[in-house]
């Protein structure tokens, strides 16, 4: 991500839901999930690091997302480049991408996170809420050592506030991820010490006592609160004007 000025990647939050309280569904990083499309998630978050600035696009040629992807080690270029070709055509099947060609050059240009097709601006130019993805998931290698739950899990965790709740059986309703891969993604990022967690109490009116003991959880390291608060900070002396503001 060198090229960028940016710090971190700037997700809007309906890409993992939208509405509130009764009214929450859950946003397409369901649908990644929902079909173990953990190659189609990876690309996502590459091309929109990639298309850092307007318009909005990046123009690579397929072996550049090959290496991004890591599909040159095990098939024949032009095998690794079809699967290129699929995997982009499932993000632009979801909304979240169009694409075109000029000549060997593949033109990806981003959409807005709903999924709506709508083009693409920057959430603060909207007054909308972001999550930031700090550029050290790439430069540390998480995104190769981290599961797709645990990947989900980590960017529904950058869109909470620090000791936050997530019961394994909300799962479904707030972001469409069964309880088995919320459990399973909040474990690997505990056990790679990226995420840290104590017991809490919580207001429940269904409890006799009007309150109820969980688990609330809290990112560490270059994932917490303060580092991501931190990059910001940095990066708004290198920001585009559209680029600036405060991330959730």
């Amino acid at each position: 991500m060198t090229q960028s000025k940016r710090e971190s990647l700037p997700i809007r939050k309906t890409f993992l839901q939208s509405g509130r309280g009764k009214t929450t569904i859950p946003g397409p990083l369901a649908t990644f999930v929902s079909a173990h499309d953990q190659r189609g998630l990876d690309a996502y978050l590459i091309v929109h690091a990639l298309a850092s600035a307007k318009p909005w696009n990046c123009d690579y040629p397929s072996g550049t997302y090959v290496r991004a992807l890591d599909l040159g080690s095990d098939a024949e270029p032009a095998s690794a480049r079809s699967a290129v070709s699929k995997v982009m055509g499932r993000l632009e099947d979801r909304g979240l991408v169009k694409r075109s060609r000029s000549g060997r050059i593949s033109s990806i240009t981003l959409l807005r996170e709903d999924g709506s097709g709508q083009p693409y601006d920057h959430p603060h130019d909207q007054g909308e809420t972001w999550l930031q993805l700090p550029y050290s998931y790439w430069t540390k290698g998480w995104y190769k050592k981290l599961s797709l739950p645990a990947k989900a899990l980590l960017l529904v965790a950058l869109s909470r506030p620090d000791g936050f709740v997530l019961p394994a059986e909300r799962g479904p309703a707030w972001y469409g991820i069964s309880p088995d891969s919320t459990e399973r993604g909040l474990r690997e990022l505990a056990n790679h010490g990226i995420l840290d967690y104590g017991q809490g109490w919580t207001k429940n009116q269904r409890s006799e006592t009007g309150w109820i003991e969980q688990r609330q959880y809290r990112l560490l390291g270059d994932f917490s609160a303060g580092a991501r608060k931190a990059l910001s900070a940095k990066s708004k002396r290198s920001r585009t004007p559209s680029d600036q503001g405060s991330a959730s």
